[in-house]
């Protein structure tokens, strides 16, 4: 009778779903967005542990001084945090003024690389006398056009300041929800080892024995898989970002230490950051030589599929404890199906 019962309570609980699945999903997103703010401190909590923890291996190892045993969390959190703020500045500084002056000399250049182009077609025209008439009265107004494009800011900004209120709504909600995160990242890693001897209790007082065991079991074994996972990322990009720079300097390109450390920092993003650094070092390049820019393009694209299929399964695949193969599999497929996020 109770397995019968429990047969029908779910038919019944299937078919309520079905009926009602806008319903549940509204319900779902409006949890979803409650809850953000404590997904993202978790988020940042584990990136800074990461971190903390090698410093906490090495900071006041010997030293048997309450006082600095009692400080030696806080300060690893400090020194994690400056480490990682030092590397977003780093490459900021490296990467930010040689893209700025990349894109002033594209803006400069521009008006004479179509003028140029405009004269070499007029030039190799002339068996095609309708297009010579075309190119022959075609002009551009470069004042003309620099006018237009203020007059369309100019009159798109009214309806730009329509939706004020709603940027700075949207804003301050983001601000205020990275500082709650932030402040619950703080707090998860001062405490860590009180909070996980509060979820074994609760495991333990809620749970069947096995269900408890278990549970634990795939969190340690998530917790150890993903941070190994975040290092061996990190691990990666700084040696294609060193590689790039390396064969860049060896080939006499423009911009080595900037593009390599914008390869680099673009490989930590999944599936799109290739792209990314691709595409910006070669706009840079092409300022200077479109030859050197060609030869940048071919040069990247080896090395990332030297990088994609032998050097990434290796340092990841080691650092996650899985062959490299299945490394390689799960990316491929994963990203096939869900994109970034798989």
């Amino acid at each position: 009778m109770k397995k019968l019962f429990l047969l029908i309570a779910g038919g019944i609980g299937l078919y309520w779903v079905l009926e009602n699945i806008a319903v549940l999903w509204d319900a779902l997103r409006f949890v979803l967005h409650l809850s953000f703010p404590l997904v993202l401190g978790f988020c940042i909590a584990f990136v800074l542990n990461v971190p903390m923890r090698f410093f906490e291996r090495h900071l006041f190892q010997k030293t048997k001084d309450k006082r600095l045993l009692a400080l030696r969390r806080p300060l690893c959190i400090v020194i994690s945090l400056l480490f990682i703020v030092a590397v977003i500045a780093l490459v900021f500084v490296l990467v930010i003024p040689e893209l700025a002056k990349a894109f002033t000399v594209l803006g400069s250049a521009v008006p004479s690389t179509i003028n140029s182009v405009i004269a070499w077609a007029q030039q190799h025209s002339s068996g095609l006398p309708m297009v010579q008439e075309w190119l022959e009265n075609l002009s551009i107004d470069w004042n003309a056009m620099g006018k237009s494009l203020l007059d369309f800011i100019s009159t798109g900004a009214g309806t730009l300041l329509g939706g004020t209120v709603q940027v700075v709504s949207s804003t301050v909600s983001g601000i205020t929800n990275f500082t709650i995160a932030f402040v619950l990242a703080l707090y998860i890693l001062l405490g860590k080892e009180t909070l996980k001897r509060q979820v074994k209790a609760l495991c333990a007082a809620y749970l069947p024995p096995k269900a408890g065991q278990d549970l634990m079991f795939v969190t340690r074994l998530a917790s150890r898989t993903f941070a190994n996972y975040v290092t061996g990322q990190c691990t990666e990009a700084c040696i294609l970002g060193t590689l790039c720079w390396l064969g860049m300097a060896l080939l006499r390109l423009p911009y080595a230490p900037m593009v390599g450390a914008l390869v680099g920092i673009s490989a930590l993003i999944p599936i799109v950051g290739a792209c990314v650094g691709l595409v910006v070092g070669a706009l840079m390049i092409l300022m200077v030589s479109p030859f050197q820019a060609l030869v940048f393009v071919i040069f990247l694209l080896v090395l990332q599929q030297i990088e994609g299929n032998l050097i990434y399964p290796r340092v990841v695949g080691s650092s996650v404890g899985l062959p490299a193969i299945w490394v390689l599999a799960a990316v491929t497929v994963g990203g096939s199906v869900m994109g970034i996020g798989g």
